[in-house]
Formats: C-alpha cells, sequence, structure tokens
C-alpha cells in the first residue's frame, strides 16, 4: 500500500488531505506531520481577534476549485447576517474561515473513517527527508527522533517570519505577531499605550484595524522604508483595454513597462493597480515566459510590486488614512538601526532619530530566503530540491511542493484562488498508483 506524507497542514496540507479523501478509489496510507500547538491550528486563520478580517472578496474564498459558492454557502449557512452585511462581494472574518476550514477539516475526517482510509496526525515537526538507497521509499526524521517511510511527499510548509537582525528579549517585542506567544497581545484592551510596528504590509494593517476596533486610544509609530500600504480593492467597471500578452512578456520587463507606461499616459482615467488586477488571472503565465534575466530584473522591483499588487479592504484603507490624518498614526519612513531595553520601554533608532515605544510590533512580511528554512537546505543538500530565484524547485518526481514554495516557479501562488488551483491538479497525480 502506497503510503504519502503532508508535511505542514495550513490550508495546502488540509486541502490535500480533502480532496484525496474524496477522491481515493485504492488504498493509501496518509501521515500528517504538523507541529502546531493546538490541535492542527492554521496561523493564518486562527482565532487571535475577531476584527481581523479577509483580504480577499467572500466570494473568492472557496476552498475548493470546482465549486467556488462553497465558503459562501458556509457562511448564508451559519452567518446569515454577516453574509447579509458583508455581501458575497466583501470581506469576512478571518476567524469565521478557519472555522471553515476547520468544518472541512472534520467532514474529512469523517469521511475516511467511513471509507476506511488509513491516516495518522502527526504532532510533530519534520527535520529531515532521505531518499532510501535500498529501495524507492523515502525516510522522513523528525525532531523527536523518529522515523518514518513513505512513498511520496508533499511539502506543504508556510513561509516563516522575516526576523530582526537585533536580538533583544521583551515581553513587549513581537517577533511573530502569530505565533502562540503573542496571543496576549491580540487579546490586550490597550488604553494610551504607544506601539511601533516594522513594516506597513497586509500584517500592519491587521494590527492597526485590531487596535482601532477596540477603541485604541494611544499612539501608533510604523516605520517603513517607502511609508506605503497596501492598495484598496475597488471594483473594475471600465477594465483597461491594453492587452498584456504572453509575446510581451518574451519581450522583456522593460518592454512591458513601457508599454504599461504609454498606456497610462494616453488613458489617465486608469492607474497602474486597474492593471495589474486586470492581468491577474495571466500573472503566472507571464512569469513563466520571462527568461531567467528579466525574471532576475522584475525581482528588483519586487518591493514595488507588493504595494500596487497587494489589497485591502477599502474599509481598512479608509481607517488607516483617518489615523494619519488625526495624528494619532505616524509613518516614519526609512528602516531601523537598532533597539534596545530602556527601563520597561523599547528605545527604537532609525537613520533619522530616536524615540520610545512600549511595544514593538515585526510586521516585516514573509522570508524568501531559503537558506532561512532548515528542511528546505537539508533537501537541498541531498538533492531532492533545487535552488530557485526565490525558495526553491522539486528535483525529484515524487516530492511535490505547495504553497509559497513554489514562489520561485509560478511567482503568483500564495492567495487561497491560486492556491486551491494548485491541490486540484496534484490530487491526479497522488491517486496514480
Amino acid at each position: 500500500m502506497k503510503t504519502i506524507a503532508i508535511v505542514g497542514f495550513g490550508f495546502c496540507g488540509k486541502m490535500v488531505f480533502a480532496n484525496l479523501i474524496k477522491s481515493l478509489k485504492e488504498d493509501r496510507k496518509i501521515l500528517i506531520f504538523d507541529n502546531a500547538v493546538k490541535g492542527f491550528a492554521n496561523k493564518a486563520f486562527a482565532s487571535f481577534s475577531p476584527h481581523y478580517i479577509l483580504n480577499v472578496p467572500a466570494n473568492k474564498m472557496s476552498a475548493f476549485a470546482e465549486d467556488q459558492k462553497d465558503f459562501c454557502q458556509f457562511l448564508e449557512k451559519k452567518y446569515p447576517k454577516i453574509l447579509e452585511e458583508i455581501t458575497d462581494s466583501g470581506f469576512a472574518p478571518r476567524q469565521i474561515y478557519g472555522e471553515y476550514l476547520e468544518q472541512i477539516l472534520t467532514e474529512t475526517f469523517a469521511l475516511a473513517k467511513k471509507k476506511k482510509v488509513d491516516f495518522e496526525l502527526i504532532n510533530q515537526e519534520v527535520s529531515a527527508i532521505d531518499k532510501n538507497k535500498s529501495d524507492e521509499e523515502f525516510l522522513l526524521k523528525t525532531k523527536n527522533n523518529q522515523q518514518f517511510k513513505v512513498d511520496e511527499v508533499v511539502l506543504a510548509t508556510s513561509f516563516i517570519q522575516t526576523e530582526f537582525p537585533w536580538k533583544l528579549e521583551s515581553k513587549n517585542l513581537l517577533k511573530n505577531l502569530w505565533d502562540e506567544n503573542s496571543l496576549s497581545f491580540h487579546q490586550k484592551n490597550f488604553s494610551n499605550e504607544k506601539i511601533c510596528l516594522v513594516g506597513s504590509g497586509l500584517t500592519a494593517v491587521d494590527v492597526i484595524i485590531g487596535l482601532k476596533k477596540k477603541n485604541f486610544a494611544g499612539k501608533i509609530f510604523v516605520i517603513s522604508r517607502r511609508g506605503n500600504f497596501p492598495k484598496k480593492h475597488f471594483d473594475i467597471d471600465d477594465k483597461p483595454s491594453i492587452k498584456i500578452s504572453v509575446d510581451d512578456a518574451k519581450q522583456g520587463v522593460l518592454f512591458l513597462c513601457l508599454k504599461v507606461r504609454n498606456f497610462l499616459r494616453a488613458n489617465p482615467k486608469f492607474d497602474l493597480c486597474q492593471i495589474i488586477d486586470s492581468a491577474r488571472s495571466s500573472t503566472q503565465e507571464l512569469w513563466h515566459n520571462f527568461d531567467k534575466k528579466n525574471k532576475k530584473l522584475f525581482l528588483r522591483f519586487f518591493p514595488y510590486w507588493n504595494i500596487f499588487r497587494h489589497r485591502a479592504p477599502r474599509s481598512s484603507i479608509e481607517i488607516i488614512e483617518e489615523m494619519i490624518n488625526s495624528g494619532q498614526l505616524e509613518i516614519k519612513k526609512g528602516g531601523v538601526k537598532s533597539f534596545s531595553k530602556n527601563g520597561a520601554k523599547i528605545l527604537i533608532e532609525t537613520r533619522s532619530e530616536k524615540f520610545e515605544s512600549d511595544y514593538l510590533v515585526n510586521c516585516l512580511g514573509f522570508e524568501f530566503n531559503a537558506k532561512k528554512y532548515p528542511l528546505l537546505n537539508q533537501m537541498i543538500s541531498r538533492g531532492l530540491l533545487k535552488p530557485d530565484l526565490m525558495m526553491v524547485r522539486s528535483n525529484h518526481q515524487k516530492i511535490h511542493l505547495l504553497g509559497g514554495l513554489n514562489i520561485g516557479k509560478d511567482f503568483e501562488c500564495t492567495a487561497v484562488p491560486d492556491l486551491r488551483v494548485q491541490v486540484e491538479r496534484l490530487i491526479p497525480i497522488l491517486c496514480l498508483d
């Protein structure tokens, strides 16, 4: 009987398991590895705060590629008032989406038992994967020094948080906003404290809106290299007529930039965000048709791309704009030079000033350097993975990568609409004898 290992049990891991159980007609043994503290929790949709909302509209958040109304139907059945309030094009609370995934998981466990599928949840972190020399099996080793033989591996591990380069031990320094050590911060009712966020992406938006929803009356500092927050979601009633094709991509990044710039000059009613949104469905194909030189060139603009590509709910950005105008939120452009303890407070030094804060929160986003991931490095050393421009690629037909690990190959691969398609394509391969 073939044994499949699913390493990582976030969105991708859960949905591989759910779709695999639905599709299996032959006997399989499934081993699921994840070291989440509380019953394989999904950090992206954990119950940290009811005030954090999704950044993608509800009608695009179905977990199943073949049934794109599934999440909205879940809302209609369990939270009809919320669906009525936000509509299917609005943004649901993350907690509720986490509940949706847990319902799928509960139903999957029941179906697996009904179909008598042999599966096991192993609450351990995989530290090494090797190829058995004597046969075609892989040997998975955990940090607890247990070993498991498997025939196929689905690597669905999550991104890790970009770390601060400075070492400081303080309960008021939040190194990772989404781990269990930060739970008290999410649940605390602040009053007039000063809170400093490093980074101005979607994580920072979550923190700011979460604080404001709890009537936070203190001061928020945001340190950001460029001082830009994500752009607002908007409906494209009048789509740009510009067509960006594979042939354009083959001519290179500079050609594409010139084409877009000329279009915007001739059509000032449109902006770059609208063009990016209109080309969203073909972004992967365009990336695939860049040669290596142009991929490297594009990555030099990656921070700017993130500013115009990432979207936050309109209501969230409007709240942030109001806080900036009132002086409650202050943006400090540049980077952190150092930080240190100063009594109960944290002293933060930028290139231009020093100031104190009661809390310092890491909102730097994901780490794209594969060298920071011990398991990936170990697998590269064994020839099972190979380095890519960003992250890694599989170097073995029985090692399958999902989610953000594919960013070098597919570029746009971290939103739920992309992830569910990845899962759908993988299932027939896993079902082969």
